[in-house]
């Protein structure tokens, strides 16, 4: 559920962005489906082990997050096929919204 929800608000993020094209859509599903398993698995992990919820952790680990979309993002952004205006903050953006949204959830 955590995927599905983060995909589609990031997409949603992406198209407001201004990102176009099917390429660039399957760049934004495929980060995620890299970088949101891998965090959600990690802070499970932690709770289970700590037995706690922990904003700070969660936090280091958006921040992780956001630094490996963004440095993607900004690998593909020289490629004129995928058209990612401004790559660092895309990923800084939907990530604040998608973590957002996911906490008021």
């Amino acid at each position: 559920m955590s995927l599905l929800l983060t995909v589609l608000i990031e997409g949603l993020v992406a198209l407001l962005w201004g990102l176009r094209g099917k390429k660039s859509f399957l760049l934004v599903l495929l980060v995620n489906v890299l970088t949101n398993p891998a965090a959600v698995l990690v802070y499970w992990l932690y709770q289970v082990y700590a037995g706690e919820h922990s904003l700070p952790v969660q936090v280091v680990i958006e921040l992780i997050v956001v630094t490996v979309e963004a440095y993607i993002y900004r690998s593909f952004a020289e490629d004129d096929r995928f058209q990612i205006p401004r790559p660092i903050r895309l990923a800084i953006v939907a990530n604040v919204f998608s973590w957002g949204i996911g906490r008021f959830l």
